[in-house]
C-alpha cells in the first residue's frame, strides 16, 4: 500500500488515497463503459478530500446507492463510493499523480445490474 496524490483536471480538487496498484478494474455498469476510467479501490478511511471538497458534484442513478462524484468545473471523475462495497471508493485512475492508467492491468468487474 502507498500514497497517491490526486486531482482532477482543472486542480480544484485534490485528494490523497491510500492503495495497491497491483489491482486495478474497469466495470461494465452503464456509467462506467461510458466513462471508460481505469479505478483502483481504497478503504472509505483511506481517502483524504485536501482542497475543493466544495468544488465536487454528486450523481446517483438507479439504486441511488453508489455515490459517484465529479468537479463542477472541469467535469473530471475522480471517485465513487461503491454499490457493491460501500466501504470502499473506486478511484479514477487517471488521476492520480505519477501514475500512468494505461500501464495498469485491470480486471473487469461485473457492475451491471443484471
Amino acid at each position: 500500500m502507498q500514497i497517491y496524490d490526486g486531482r482532477c483536471h482543472c486542480g480544484e480538487v485534490t485528494f490523497q488515497i491510500k492503495t495497491d496498484l497491483n489491482y486495478s478494474v474497469k466495470c461494465d455498469c452503464s456509467i462506467c463503459i461510458r466513462r471508460g476510467a481505469t479505478m483502483v479501490r481504497c478503504d472509505q478511511n483511506d481517502l483524504e478530500i485536501l482542497s475543493g471538497k466544495e468544488s465536487l458534484t454528486l450523481y446517483q442513478f438507479n439504486t441511488e446507492i453508489a455515490q459517484h462524484y465529479f468537479c463542477k468545473h472541469c467535469g473530471i471523475y475522480t471517485f465513487h463510493k461503491m454499490r457493491k462495497i460501500p466501504d470502499k471508493y473506486g478511484v479514477n485512475a487517471g488521476c492520480l499523480e505519477g501514475v500512468n492508467a494505461y500501464e495498469l492491468s485491470p480486471s473487469l468487474v461485473n457492475g451491471a445490474l443484471r
